[in-house]
């Protein structure tokens, strides 16, 4: 689209700077983001977007060094709502809006998923449902228009397909849908389940639906599936399309019944508030995000927790972690926790701090750094104060201390210990003993290097998540936040829930008495029973101890114990009694089966249910 056009629809609402005739393709609301395109920076516009802490405008001088020739000014955030507003009323196909509290994306890639295959499919990337997502995402209608354009002036319409647009709206306060109506204006609408998310901003849930209502006034059909459940919300959608029932079922049944770790990062960011707020405003804090994130995967995450300005530093285990990251943009601060020697230049090379543990791992690291030149590189200190697993001794401080002060290829960042039972009271003398213990190993050392040069303030730290809740007195420089991220508190707070682990009923049939369910044939029936294959089993991370009634899961509104053994791809339930039918979500864990009975059922920790969920999963990521 020409910067003419442009300026021409958002009119004076902002002011537009560029040549006339400059050609657009992206559009910029985070100068970060300019690295995803950076050899397109010349078709590039930026919305300088002003917020109560920020100001777009301060990274107009950097942008235009990068290459960047247009930028806007002034309300940026209506001129963006007023451009996609532009872009959507040129489009003349199918739109798809979908608002509610809980769903959305659930429903827009599933109805993606269905309607592929018949239709050039334009929708929301990720989770953009915000006053500046929205636009975003409709904004994608221009370059479907030009190629559109392109191909019936070449009169190449054979691989032409009919475009359809599917995309969500959140709000959190009365008043936005109204400004993302005509942005998105869907001849369908789709509402998904309205709960009490941003409740304090409403005077009721009434007034709450009112307001995500609002997004429909223009719409020919809407759609609500009184159950709210997502699958039967998507058969609706594809018989407002015309889709007979036959392919209807046969579609929802290839395409639904994966299983899928959906991950609200809403939730996750508003736990990191929580414990943050228990901080002073100058404790920095660490968010561990290693074995991918705890399992809720660490790209994804380490984005939201950037995003969100509430973290400081990043920790992950090894060396591929914290590169991984750093590929997809990640630009915060990481610690290794447990470096390898031969990833040192891995490390070294991607801007990644290792802790050094022993007297090894120090030579190591400063042989690494001296062998590319490096001065002063950022290290940490790991004090073992009671855990014995990884860290100096009192006794070795010494050593440390001139080794450190003799050489200048690295610098201490931080002085670090791990608390070995701070989660549980019967070990709290024990916990401060290793507070005592390790504040008095991080003095000596901090005294120790006072001569180093450059001159660096040495962070202290010893917290982690149990830690920051029940002794907040010794937050000293820095805490680790690990899993207290996914709703977890060790003080009867409640937390948000992060994760949560779905999948969908395959087949529902009636089993006779007498007959048995599964390998082994360990379950016998000693009546008619309903039994439900749901598709999920040990090597999805669904746990082989839950077989034979060890563990439930929860479907149309109950809990449904687990019959016969978990299968490595499958399990069977007894969903008698439930009106189950192939199809239905059946929640593994989440809001209504909590990580910690999982856990307690199988004598373990919610950190291992959470790791265990395989990476074949699909995960899913939404703000709500």
């Amino acid at each position: 689209m020409k910067l003419s056009e442009i300026r021409q629809a958002i009119g004076t609402l902002a002011t537009v700077e560029g040549e006339d005739e400059l050609e657009i393709r992206h559009l910029l609301t985070d100068s970060r983001e300019l690295e995803a395109h950076s050899t397109k920076a010349a078709q590039t516009l930026f919305f300088a977007i002003r917020t109560e802490k920020n100001d777009g405008a301060k990274y107009i001088p950097e942008l235009r060094e990068k290459g960047v020739r247009a930028f806007v000014t002034g309300d940026a955030v209506a001129a963006l709502q007023a451009l996609a507003a532009y872009v959507r009323s040129q489009f003349h196909g199918t739109v798809i809006g979908i608002t509610g509290s809980n769903g959305k994306t659930v429903v827009k890639e599933w109805l993606y998923q269905l309607l592929k295959d018949d239709y050039t499919v334009i929708r929301s990337p990720k989770s953009y449902n915000s006053q500046i997502g929205v636009p975003l995402s409709v904004w994608q209608l221009e370059k479907l228009l030009k190629d559109s354009k392109d191909s019936k002036d070449s009169k190449d319409l054979n691989d032409l397909k009919e475009p359809i647009a599917i995309f969500e709206a959140g709000i959190s306060q009365p008043g936005e849908m109204e400004r993302l109506e005509p942005v998105i204006r869907p001849t369908i609408g789709v509402i998904t389940y309205i709960g009490h998310e941003h409740d304090e901003n409403f005077a009721s849930l009434e007034q709450k639906r009112e307001e995500k209502m609002k997004l429909f006034v223009h719409s020919e059909q809407v759609i609500e599936d009184p159950t709210h459940q997502n699958v039967r919300t998507c058969a609706a959608v594809m018989r407002a399309l015309g889709y007979d029932e036959e392919t209807i079922t046969e579609r929802i049944l290839h395409q639904t019944h994966e299983t899928v770790l959906k991950v609200n990062l809403s939730a996750l960011v508003d736990n990191v508030r929580y414990f943050r707020g228990l901080l002073r405003p100058q404790t920095k804090l660490t968010c561990m995000v290693k074995a991918f994130a705890y399992g809720a995967g660490s790209v994804e995450v380490s984005r939201a927790l950037q995003k969100s300005g509430l973290v400081d530093y990043l920790a992950v285990a090894v060396a591929d972690e914290g590169v991984e990251l750093r590929k997809a943009g990640i630009t915060l601060p990481i610690i290794i926790m447990d470096p390898e020697v031969a990833a040192m230049d891995l490390i070294l090379e991607n801007n990644l701090e290792p802790n050094v543990y022993s007297r090894q791992s120090l030579k190591t690291v400063i042989a690494a750094a001296e062998a590319k030149g490096l001065e002063y590189y950022p290290i940490h200190i790991k004090i073992d104060s009671g855990m014995h697993r990884l860290g100096f001794y009192e006794e070795d401080l010494p050593w440390l201390i001139d080794r450190l002060n003799h050489q200048k290829a690295v610098s201490v960042r931080s002085v670090f210990s791990h608390l070995a039972g701070s989660d549980e009271p019967q070990f709290d003398d024990f916990t401060l003993q290793q507070i005592k213990y390790f504040d008095r190993c991080a003095e000596e050392l901090k005294k120790g290097l006072s001569d180093q040069v450059p001159s660096t303030t040495v962070l202290k730290h010893i917290l982690n998540s149990a830690g920051i809740e029940r002794f907040t007195d010794y937050q000293f420089d820095m805490c680790r936040l690990g899993i207290g991220l996914y709703g977890f508190s060790f003080a009867g707070a409640k937390l948000r829930n992060v994760c949560t682990l779905e999948t969908t009923i395959l087949s529902v049939k009636t089993v006779k008495a007498g007959e048995t369910i599964g390998y082994g044939r360990h379950t016998k029936l000693d009546e008619d029973r309903v039994i439900a294959v749901i598709p999920i089993g040990y090597a999805d991370g669904f746990d082989r101890r839950f077989s034979n009634y060890g563990g439930e899961v929860y479907i149309r509104g109950k809990r449904c114990p687990v019959v016969g053994n978990v299968c490595m791809d499958q399990a069977m339930v007894d969903v008698t009694g439930t009106d189950a039918r192939p199809g239905d979500p059946v929640e593994v864990f989440g809001e209504h089966m909590p990580l910690e009975e999982l856990a307690d059922k199988l004598g373990t920790i919610t950190y291992e249910i959470l790791t265990s969920v395989s990476r074949r999963v699909q995960r899913l990521y939404f703000y709500e």
